[in-house]
């Protein structure tokens, strides 16, 4: 890959992905990670004067560039169409401020072209007034946070955090917080605990513009609440975590895959 070419991806991976706080904090969903990338792939293509409607093309090989996944690989199309095709299948619920809950999808049409290497994406009518025109009560933050991430819980809790960072923490029901989450599989808290809240302040604190820091609050025995402490980092503690994701995405070991699979 050429200088201008990576200089190119660079920019890409530092596009913004702008959702509406209704949608990052209300909705319950259970994408898989690969699903939660593509979709703010496609976010990040969203100019602040988009209008609703319309149609948004990628070209396949700057997708896989970005995200990080191998071009050359002969099962990089059918690898494509899977994730986008499981997100045009897919739909969730999200409850209004009447407390009404509705189904809304992630896109409306596909169109892939294989000869061109280009996938014409449009969103699906319900989600666009929350990801299109959007100027306040929203979360933004860097593509680049989210690619070299392995867990789609690490991905969800790193945009709730995001979006009460201001107030510089949050304390989650145990309950509303395995829901948004899409664990209501983990009963047990030991298991929620490492397989869920661990492995995302792992990967939050390495990869992403935010420190966190988390403590269950107990009644007796159980467990009724997780607080999240948030801070911002400053200029160059950014820099230093955009530096390990890169360093991830192209393939080289970050501290956290060190402590993470040799504990």
């Amino acid at each position: 890959m050429d200088y201008n070419n990576k200089n190119n991806i660079a920019v890409q991976r530092d596009y913004k992905v702008v959702k509406a706080n209704e949608i990052v904090q209300k909705a319950r969903y259970d994408l898989n990670i690969t699903e939660l990338k593509a979709f703010a792939y496609i976010l990040s293509k969203i100019k602040p004067n988009d209008k609703e409607g319309i149609e948004y093309v990628i070209s396949v090989k700057e997708y896989c560039q970005v995200c990080g996944i191998d071009y050359k690989n002969g099962g990089n199309y059918q690898y494509i169409k899977s994730t986008l095709k499981g997100l045009r299948d897919k739909s969730f619920w999200l409850v209004d401020e009447t407390g009404k809950e509705s189904t809304v999808g992630w896109l409306g049409k596909v169109r892939l072209d294989k000869g061109s290497g280009k996938i014409t994406v449009k969103l699906d009518e319900d989600i666009q007034k929350y990801v299109i025109g959007i100027f306040d009560n929203y979360t933004q933050y860097s593509l680049l946070s989210t690619l070299p991430m392995k867990s789609s819980y690490s991905f969800r809790i790193y945009e709730l955090l995001k979006s009460y960072a201001f107030v510089k923490s949050h304390t989650f029901d145990i309950d509303d917080l395995k829901s948004k989450l899409g664990a209501n599989n983990y009963v047990n808290f030991k298991d929620f605990r490492k397989k869920v809240i661990e492995v995302a302040v792992r990967e939050i604190n390495e990869f992403t513009d935010l420190e966190v820091e988390w403590q269950p609050i107990t009644k007796g025995k159980k467990v009724l609440q997780v607080k999240f402490d948030i801070k911002q980092r400053d200029t160059w503690g950014q820099l230093e975590a955009s530096f390990r994701a890169n360093n991830q995405i192209e393939g080289q070991i970050s501290m956290f895959d060190y402590e993470y699979y040799n504990k």
